[in-house]
């Protein structure tokens, strides 16, 4: 039988939010309830620190701790760790600098080790979670595999539902959505709610079908990635993993186990087809379309370091996008080095063809390497086109999408090419995503922001600090990726991707939902009218100012 329970976890120390917060006896009954899976996690690295306060969970232990040097940038290792994040200032109490943390650059580094200053089995254990939540005052928290550049997953005095260890896979090639008439079915895997895309693309590749991930295959194919939009080198063409979710298993606050589809909690499936992780349940599994097996025509491009050439690759990507998004590419560029664009619409010669302007341009006036490749599987491009993602270090985005107007006019277009060439010299990484899904269109029912929609690209800024960098060298980095999105903030409207915006995004609301924000927030108070769910800047947030959010730091006015 397919592994089926969630870790339920108390992450210490817990705050008074109510006049009954939980005594050791209440925690041992919720214990007992869920079977004995109720227990105290330890920061992944706390064996490396021999002068940790003593008090808290964890132990100095020399051949525990080698283990973590090895594995501290091993991803794998990293979402099977509940004590682990992938980005690990969500680790920390970023406010006041308590956390275990290694360098980065080199996990072994001693100067790293200073004074840092529930396995539940069925639906009716999580539902207990919920009501220990509501009895106690004590917020939940939802985590699948640790990959938020948020901190959404995390949170002190909290009560943690780890969805890790849900993993299972089935494929219907002729599914039906619950309480739905068969002449609406489709093919499609459902799979639970912490399995990876790289099980899936495995999965995938051996049933002859395709499942689009995001570019961490080690991100979990339910979670917080699907339930806030889902973008892939493939959604030009073939839509956010939202448009293909077709229906979800969840258990919500009120204690109801519900499958919600087209057919039936239709408000529900509107939700988590966008609305965000850890807002209206708790996911248990997800069934997504299953696409046919594609042949990947795909591209790679390296440019010398040179500034002047960085510059040639970002006009000559502004002036182009258009053609290249009608013509169904997708990908990403990173002006410093290249990119990597595929696409899966055309046939190989109508790709090599539709692609020759770029091919021309890198390989004659830039002096780089143009590599075109024909993948017969998605698999195949993954393995064959891999892609640098940040592990084992705190790592933050700003973000926003950029519609189709702003690529219309020569003026416009020349304003866009100078707003990304200065963000070169304000961050470490800025990225310019094609991976909105202009081609593929609106099918509707989901509740993304519409910007999606009419919008080109998707620019992340990305920026990143080390063990030992002090709290206001931190501050200066949200404020610097913020500050340099703001020029595209003044040229679009509202619209940022909820699971790779800034931290502190301005007009979140508008920003990632538009219009769909108040009918979210309707459905958040039916399913969730004691509020035992909140996560910042989500559906209903609580605000920067409640006791939970203690370990974030100030915006200062950003």
């Amino acid at each position: 039988m397919p592994s089926r329970y969630i870790g339920l976890f108390f992450l210490a120390y817990l705050t008074r939010l109510s006049l009954q917060q939980p005594t050791a006896a209440d925690w041992d009954a919720l214990n007992a309830t869920v079977n004995g899976a109720l227990i105290r996690p330890t920061p992944f690295a706390r064996p490396c620190f021999q002068l940790a306060n003593v008090t808290g969970p964890g132990s100095f232990d020399v051949q525990q701790c080698s283990f973590v040097e090895q594995n501290y940038l091993n991803d794998t290792t990293l979402t099977g760790s509940l004590g682990a994040y992938i980005n690990t200032q969500w680790e920390t109490c970023q406010a006041d600098a308590t956390g275990c943390l290694l360098d980065d650059i080199m996990p072994n580094d001693p100067l790293a080790f200073t004074p840092p200053r529930i396995n539940v089995s069925t639906a009716a254990d999580v539902t207990a979670a919920f009501q220990f939540s509501k009895d106690h005052g004590v917020p939940i928290v939802v985590r699948n595999t640790g990959h938020d550049y948020k901190g959404r997953s995390s949170g002190p005095g909290s009560l943690l539902l780890w969805m890790h260890n849900i993993q299972s896979i089935t494929l219907n090639r002729a599914f039906v959505p619950k309480n739905c008439s068969a002449d609406i079915q489709k093919p499609g895997v459902t799979f639970g709610a912490g399995t990876q895309y790289t099980s899936l693309i495995d999965f995938a590749d051996l049933n002859n079908i395709t499942i689009p991930s995001g570019g961490d295959a080690t991100v979990a194919g339910g979670g917080g990635y699907l339930q806030g939009g889902g973008h892939s080198v493939l959604t030009n063409g073939f839509g956010l993993a939202v448009d293909r979710a077709l229906e979800f298993e969840v258990v919500t606050p009120t204690g109801e186990h519900v499958f919600a589809n087209e057919c039936q909690f239709t408000d529900l499936f509107f939700a988590l087809r966008g609305g965000g992780g850890g807002t209206f349940g708790a996911v248990l599994s997800t069934t997504t379309l299953a696409l046919p097996q594609l042949a990947m025509n795909c591209i790679q491009v390296n440019i010398n370091p040179v500034r002047e050439d960085q510059g040639k690759l970002i006009q000559f990507m502004v002036e182009n996008t258009m053609e290249l998004a009608q013509a169904g590419w997708g990908g990403f560029t990173t002006p410093q080095t290249g990119l990597i664009f595929v696409n899966a619409v055309l046939n190989a010669s109508e790709a090599r063809n539709s692609i020759a302007p770029l091919e021309n341009f890198v390989t004659q006036e830039l002096g780089g390497n143009f590599r075109f490749a024909v993948e017969p599987s998605y698999k195949a491009y993954f393995v064959n086109f891999p892609q640098d993602v940040a592990r084992g270090t705190p790592f933050v985005v700003s973000s926003r999408l950029v519609p189709v107007d702003n690529f219309s006019t020569p003026e416009k277009r020349a304003e866009l090419v100078s707003i990304i060439n200065a963000t070169l010299d304000e961050v470490a990484l800025p990225i310019l995503f094609q991976s909105t899904p202009f081609f593929f269109g609106d099918k509707g029912g989901t509740s993304v922001t519409p910007q999606w929609r009419s919008s080109l690209w998707h620019v992340a800024l990305t920026d990143g600090w080390n063990f030992n960098t002090t709290i206001p060298e931190i501050a200066a980095t949200y404020a610097r990726l913020s500050k340099a999105v703001d020029p595209l903030r003044r040229i679009t409207p509202p619209g940022a991707y909820q699971n790779e915006a800034d931290v502190y995004e301005p007009e979140f609301q508008q920003s990632f939902w538009g219009d769909n924000y108040a009918q979210l927030l309707a459905i958040k108070e039916k399913y969730d009218p004691d509020h035992l769910l909140d996560c910042w800047q989500c559906v209903g947030w609580l605000g920067p100012t409640n006791q939970r959010y203690r370990c974030y730091l100030p915006d200062n006015g950003l």
